[in-house]
């Protein structure tokens, strides 16, 4: 081999580490980035709801406010009908991208809007036929007849608010998917702001259920209208959908992935959203707000670590794809060690300071128990570890295991929670909920470890090698 044909192969090897070295700094970059972003974002809109809170318990009182809640943990369950397309949207479209092919990412956007559009239109009706169903006041806990017809109004129309909103949500799946999902945690503060605007002036001159959930639902629905027309429209024109590129072959391949997925959100919104649909059955719409409340402040924990951790799920998705498993290792273990440090510490002051904070904060209308901040203090740190390790097995394709594992917290917390609210109260649920997620970290994780060492060994990932010269 002559010199000049050893230094141009010298110059390859050299051009092709540097472009593994950007890409390894761009992904980073771009996680910390959009990291950074939903903190912010989630931190001011916290904020904005720790005023929201107080000013709508004052408008409605108690009771209308905890069927608002309960009401809002109904509706959730249509995001059943997602059908896992978004997770799948985020992982294939990334995953394109990694290879460098915006076509097919094109089509995958596209296909997946025409399935929210059908999708759109079964919740619709859905919704409706369920705000007229004879048994929803039984259902949502309601004793005094006169609140049954604003129930039944309250449904059909957070339903329809819901029906659209599926529409929008191939927008930020996509922003999280190309690794921006900053556009879309900033679009979520700014509908919440355009909310808290309309509010404040509602708490003076007094307003309908039906009043509120429009101020709540209608702001956020036209801030993810905007950030559509700017992403698609001049950020990433190439990739906005069109109506040819929906295909049967990229829906096959949406719901490969998303079939499973599928499950897995059906048990999330299982966990997320029973809570307030148990507890308004078997203590009344009054005893929702005193959980839900103090409920809330962890929330804000879980919420932050896992902003900061979702974006690493299409950055996995890409690293999985380039073969670089060491930074996949690296990264799961500093994100987990990142969200027991933000729980433990938050929720360990949250005990401490927790039940003053709350009753001033709600103007004396919850007082939780100090028994049930130390609950909802286990059961927020073991929920976010839970949340961490979801990412990482979404993010490796790992998601018949994800569904399987996570359906079983499902069953096991709701079944626990339905059985031990009537002996333990509200502590039940938090009791439930910690058992539950205790078990699946302690499969998920060891599981998707176990994963990356076989691939490692069986030679799959050649890349690794690349990876280990720089």
């Amino acid at each position: 081999m002559g010199d000049h044909d050893l230094r141009a192969k010298l110059t390859r090897v050299t051009d092709m580490v540097r472009k593994i070295i950007g890409t390894l700094q761009w992904r980073d970059r771009q996680a910390v980035k959009t990291a950074g972003a939903n903190v912010t974002a989630l931190a001011l809109g916290y904020a904005i709801r720790l005023v929201v809170i107080p000013l709508s318990l004052n408008l409605l009182g108690a009771e209308q406010y905890g069927l608002w809640l309960a009401v809002g943990s109904l509706i959730a369950w249509g995001g059943v009908a997602d059908l896992g397309l978004a997770p799948g949207l985020v992982n294939l479209v990334a995953s394109a991208c990694g290879r460098e092919d915006r076509l097919s990412a094109r089509r995958y956007i596209s296909t997946a809007l025409g399935a929210y559009a059908v999708l759109a239109g079964v919740l619709f009706f859905g919704f409706i036929l369920l705000s007229r169903w004879q048994a929803l006041p039984s259902l949502l806990g309601i004793r005094a007849p006169e609140l049954a017809a604003p129930a039944r109004q309250l449904v059909a129309l957070c339903g329809a608010l819901f029906a659209l909103s599926s529409l929008t949500r191939v927008i930020p799946t996509a922003c999280t998917a190309l690794q921006e999902g900053y556009y879309a945690a900033w679009t979520y503060l700014t509908g919440s702001l355009a909310s808290l605007v309309v509010l404040v002036p509602l708490t003076w001159t007094g307003a309908s259920l039906i009043t509120y959930a429009l101020v709540m639902g209608l702001p956020p629905l036209l801030a993810q209208i905007g950030l559509g027309a700017y992403f698609f429209g001049k950020r990433h024109h190439d990739l906005r959908p069109r109506a040819g590129d929906w295909n049967l072959s990229s829906l096959r391949e949406l719901w490969g992935v998303g079939g499973w997925l599928t499950l897995h959100q059906a048990a999330n919104l299982a966990v997320l959203y029973s809570a307030n649909l148990i507890i308004a059955n078997r203590l009344g719409p009054a005893a929702v707000t005193q959980y839900s409340v103090p409920y809330a402040v962890f929330a804000v924990l879980i919420s932050v670590a896992y902003h900061t951790v979702s974006p690493y799920l299409p950055a996995y998705a890409d690293a999985l794809a380039r073969g670089d498993v060491a930074w996949i290792r690296r990264r799961t273990r500093q994100t987990l060690a990142l969200t027991v440090m933000v729980l433990g510490g938050g929720g360990a002051l949250l005990v401490i300071a927790g039940q003053e904070g709350i009753r001033l904060w709600s103007a004396g209308h919850v007082t939780p128990t100090f028994g049930l901040l130390i609950g909802l203090a286990c059961f927020s740190l073991l929920k976010a570890c839970s949340n961490t390790t979801s990412v990482l097995l979404v993010g490796l394709g790992l998601v018949r295991f994800a569904a399987c594992v996570y359906s079983s917290v499902a069953l096991i917390y709701v079944t626990t929670a339905w059985l031990s609210v009537p002996w333990l109260g509200l502590l039940g649920l938090p009791v439930a909920g910690a058992l539950a997620h205790a078990l699946d970290v302690g499969l998920s994780l060891p599981y998707a470890f176990k994963q990356l060492r076989v691939k490692i060994r069986s030679g799959f990932m050649v890349a690794e090698a690349c990876r280990s010269v720089t």
